[in-house]
């Protein structure tokens, strides 16, 4: 799975119950109309799109893009070169994005690429496809650009998606299976998450500093739909961007009172070197939660519902049951 710093760096460009179900599989299909002719229209960042109501060749144009496709039962013929972010996937995930054709890079699309792949629709995230290269895209087929409120709105650009690709069937399968996931998680550790407070950090690439993950970031937002409170110590905000920069002098201050921290590890189960020269200093030690081992390493990439609910399951199995015993 991908790392958090990994998420992070790209960030720096670049949850509810009950009838969450049947408002989540609406994001995907409340603005969708169908015409005669075996086409509809959708809504999109940049306007209204007619696309076919059963695409076959779906390409994918943005970095989270072919991840949420796969929990749509779509695979693409097209999608970005993962290459430069392999120790960031499992070996199943690379495997599935090695099906498509390569259309570029991360921040590097090569238009000529889409065109050669021939695609029925393509779909991608606002955060890496502005207006021109939309328009661009559009001249090859019909083109969707998802967009949520904001960078943690994973199931508003899901929706979307899904409705693009015509697959909201698949979004209410994995929008119910997460929410029934979802419930049992609140039920099960209702006494934990009332006892602990939590701080969920990250190594920068370019510095010795370090991150904190909001809820404006997806799992940021995962972690407050579960209910893990955050600790009064984390500075509060908007956010935008989902995770903000701080300095490793400030680790005391920042994370001082939060009773858990969660720090991420690569794909194969490794803390990355970065991470770990942090969690070595002797101002990290000297926190709550370290003196307390209550410093937990947690891989995860969420990006849709199936891959929420995997999520959920890792939360389970390496933060909340253990606090629990």
């Amino acid at each position: 799975m991908q790392s958090v710093r990994t998420r992070a760096r790209r960030a720096g460009l670049a949850l509810l119950t009950g009838a969450a179900v049947l408002t989540a599989a609406a994001c995907g299909t409340s603005d969708a109309g169908q015409d005669d002719d075996g086409h509809r229209t959708v809504d999109s960042a940049y306007g209204e799109v007619e696309v076919p109501e059963a695409p076959e060749r779906v390409v994918a144009v943005s970095y989270d893009t072919p991840w949420q496709l796969k929990s749509l039962d779509v695979t693409p013929v097209g999608a970005q070169d993962y290459g430069d972010y392999s120790q960031g996937f499992t070996d199943e995930q690379m495997e599935f994005v090695e099906q498509a054709d390569p259309v570029g890079k991360f921040f590097d699309l090569d238009i000529e690429a889409v065109a050669a792949a021939e695609p029925d629709v393509i779909v991608g995230d606002v955060l890496e496809i502005d207006e021109d290269i939309y328009t661009k895209l559009s001249e090859i087929a019909p083109t969707v650009v998802v967009e949520g409120e904001s960078r943690g709105d994973w199931k508003t650009i899901v929706g979307e998606i899904a409705a693009a690709v015509g697959a909201e069937d698949a979004l209410k399968e994995t929008t119910a299976a997460y929410e029934k996931r979802l419930g049992e998680l609140q039920d099960e550790y209702r006494d934990v998450l009332d006892t602990y407070s939590f701080a969920s950090i990250g190594p920068m690439a370019d510095s010795a500093n370090f991150y904190i993950n909001y809820p404006s970031g997806i799992l940021g937002a995962v972690y407050e739909e579960v209910g893990m409170r955050t600790a009064p110590s984390v500075p509060t905000g908007e956010f935008p961007k989902g995770w903000e920069e701080y300095s490793t002098e400030k680790i005391g201050e920042l994370l001082g009172e939060a009773d858990v921290v969660l720090v991420p590890v690569l794909a194969d189960g490794t803390v990355d070197p970065v991470m770990q020269e942090i969690i070595d200093s002797p101002l990290f030690r000297q926190l709550k939660a370290a003196q307390d081992d209550h410093v937990v390493s947690i891989d995860g990439l969420v990006t849709d519902y199936e891959s929420a609910t995997a999520y959920l399951d890792v939360i389970e199995d390496k933060v909340l049951a253990p606090l629990q015993d």
